[in-house]
């Protein structure tokens, strides 16, 4: 028999509290096990902090009026200054004291083909405000910077707490750009020398010991452990985890198992086209090949497999039988085959699609056909075009009809964009135009006429238009091709950077490049006020403004206590590293000249790359020569009146 409690007035248990407590113990026992991941099709980026958007709101509109300055120094300007006015306040000191406050921090040009210059760490997440700012030059909220710490100290615990918070200070925080650069300060690291000597550790850390990336057990569908992120807190650092370690194995799966599929299902059609005796005979390379795979001319119907039209494709684009092989009226394939004498059919554009994809379905050859037959045919039909530099994309270069201004619209126009010469002398015809109407009326007459009777009359106000026209088009053209995308100048055709000037001269922009490489390279960052410096002489041990000491070397931070201590201690007769102890040196700069040297190589080396290998080089020097020299004659005097007469009354 059970035993029951005997009946009592008093209350068994003290409060609600006690009564659910034995429930919620059971219910966290049960639970304790359960890990909560990151699902990027579920959890979205938390919203900023009011004081934060306005920060990023801010760094936005100064990166669009100085875009030629590295956005490190507007992040700096804008945590030093006030809440208040902090954007008409900085704007202000840029205006009047930019050297100072620039130090030499302008941003570099854009690489080939981009328009954002550097990919953002978290690949889709792009601040909503201006796409041109990236994510990982826009201010961090502090529960990002806390929650990056602490996976840093998790991950590389052989390095000090110090080192890890200068290179974050040094990398506006960004994960993606701190991991790479503590992966080298580890290898440096004595300790890492000690553990790997009796652990045998890997020099980086892979993503099987990451803290925060965990292997869910495989199911029936999954033949392998699958990767996921546990969630950190921050909705932005769990988004730039899955984007930097958990995507490109999901993504190298699937396309795997996209080509295995593929090749799966081709065998198992032609297992059973052989099966059932229904194979046909290229006419070609006569191997019996399935249906599926098999294309015919639309003229005697003879049949090709999908293995020699994409052998014969390849000779036309990588060989000498381009002419012969390709139909350009129809931007398809000739009939090849050897038992038609003379067939002049083509092989239709969907088949030729076909036969040209990939296994993956990317159809990569048959781009390149179709961007090769594309360009034939516009160099073929001799009109003026306008090329992008940077891919195949062109546009028909020609000047659009004009059209009337409306009687307002002439009277803005002249008196907010003229000069005060040219309105006195319309102001003098309206008021003559009282006197002299008839004799007006007849010249206008007598004009019109000239203009359609006289071809030479019709052909100096058309060149006036398309000096016009062209003068309100500018020189920035923009690619239309999704692939491309890029901003470039009609000129000198470079990528469009404001403020844009063309020509520049070779050689400042390479001492730029390699000025600015080898800055970024010794550059330090204070973890404490977040101030940046360069040591141009002294010894390692450096005190920033703000009281923080750290080793210039290691990056760690240097208490009093340890002081000097911190550096070497043994004497050495000659230079270099000390075969006693694995301290940093206090007055070495070994290290620091091999990262200038190092810097200074890779961006001429870039630069270099970046000046040979661009194309329309020939385009860009006729222009240059144009510009520089003068090869268009100066315009008179009555061409200037009249383009200023075409621009008050057309309009596109």
């Amino acid at each position: 028999m059970d035993f029951v409690l005997p009946y009592t007035k008093q209350r068994l248990w003290k409060s609600k509290a006690d009564f659910f407590s034995p429930f919620r113990t059971a219910a966290a026992n049960a639970g304790e096990n359960i890990t909560p991941l990151f699902d990027p099709d579920l959890h979205r980026a938390e919203p900023e902090e009011a004081d934060l958007k306005d920060l990023n709101t801010a760094l936005v509109v100064l990166v669009d009026v100085f875009p030629d300055v590295e956005p490190e120094v507007f992040r700096e300007m804008l945590t030093s200054i006030s809440e208040e006015s902090r954007l008409q306040v900085v704007t202000e000191h840029l205006l009047t004291k930019k050297m100072k406050w620039v130090r030499g921090r302008y941003r570099k040009p854009l690489d080939s083909g981009t328009t954002t210059g550097r990919k953002n760490s978290a690949g889709r997440l792009q601040h909503e405000l201006n796409a041109t700012v990236p994510d990982d030059d826009l201010f961090r909220s502090e529960t990002y910077k806390k929650v990056v710490k602490r996976i840093f100290y998790q991950e590389f615990r052989n390095l000090s707490h110090s080192s890890i918070r200068a290179v974050l200070a040094e990398q506006n925080f960004s994960y993606t750009l701190a991991r790479p650069i503590l992966q080298k300060l580890t290898t440096r690291s004595w300790r890492f020398s000690l553990s790997d000597l009796w652990m045998k550790r890997s020099p980086s850390s892979t993503i099987g010991e990451h803290p925060n990336i965990i292997w869910q057990p495989a199911d029936d569908s999954v033949d392998r452990p699958v990767p996921a992120v546990k969630r950190t807190g921050s909705s932005r650092l769990d988004r730039e985890l899955f984007d930097l370690f958990v995507s490109p194995i999901l993504h190298g799966r699937r396309q795997k198992q996209l080509a295995d599929d593929y090749q799966a299902a081709t065998q198992l059609n032609d297992t059973e086209a052989e099966e059932a005796h229904a194979l046909f005979d290229c006419e070609c390379c006569y191997n019996a090949v399935a249906f599926e795979r098999l294309t015919t001319c639309d003229d005697g119907y003879h049949q090709l497999c999908f293995d020699c039209v994409r052998q014969t494709v390849n000779e036309a684009l990588f060989g000498q039988g381009w002419s012969r092989t390709v139909d350009l009226e129809r931007s398809t394939v000739r009939c090849f085959a050897p038992t038609a004498v003379e067939c002049d059919g083509v092989i239709p554009s969907s088949l030729l699609r076909r036969a040209l994809s990939d296994e993956a379905g990317k159809g990569d050859t048959w781009n390149d056909f179709q961007e090769r037959a594309a360009n034939e045919t516009l160099t073929k039909s001799l009109l003026p075009l306008q090329r992008c530099p940077f891919c195949n994309y062109a546009e028909l270069d020609e000047t659009p009809v004009p059209r009337r201004r409306k009687a307002m619209g002439m009277w803005l126009h002249m008196v907010n964009r003229t000069s005060a010469a040219f309105q006195a002398t319309i102001l003098a015809i309206i008021a003559a135009l009282v006197i002299f109407t008839i004799p007006l009326l007849l010249l206008a007459g007598f004009a019109y006429l000239a203009i359609h009777i006289f071809p030479p009359a019709g052909a100096i106000i058309q060149s006036s238009w398309t000096r016009v026209y062209k003068k309100r088009r500018g020189l920035k053209f923009g690619c239309r091709n999704p692939a491309c995308s890029a901003t470039t100048c009609m000129r000198c055709l470079v990528h469009w950077k404001d403020p844009h000037t063309c020509f520049e001269n070779e050689k400042t922009s390479l001492r730029t490049a390699i000025e600015s490489s080898a800055t970024a390279a010794i550059k330090r960052t204070c973890p404490k006020c977040l101030l940046s410096f360069v040591k141009s002489s002294g010894c390692n041990k450096l005190v920033c403004n703000c009281g923080y000491t750290m080793c210039y070397i290691c990056r760690q931070e240097i208490t009093s206590k340890e002081g000097y201590g911190h550096f070497c201690q043994h004497f050495r007769p000659t230079s270099g590293r000390c075969s006693e102890c694995e301290r940093c040196d206090l007055y070495g700069d070994e290290d620091e000249e091999a990262a200038i040297r190092r810097a200074a190589e890779a961006a001429e080396k870039t630069w270099r790359e970046k000046e040979n290998g661009r194309e329309g080089d020939e385009r860009a020097t006729k222009a240059m020569v144009e510009a520089l020299v003068g090869g268009t004659r100066e315009r008179r005097y009555w061409e200037l009146w009249l383009d200023a007469v075409v621009d008050v009354v057309a309009v596109v």
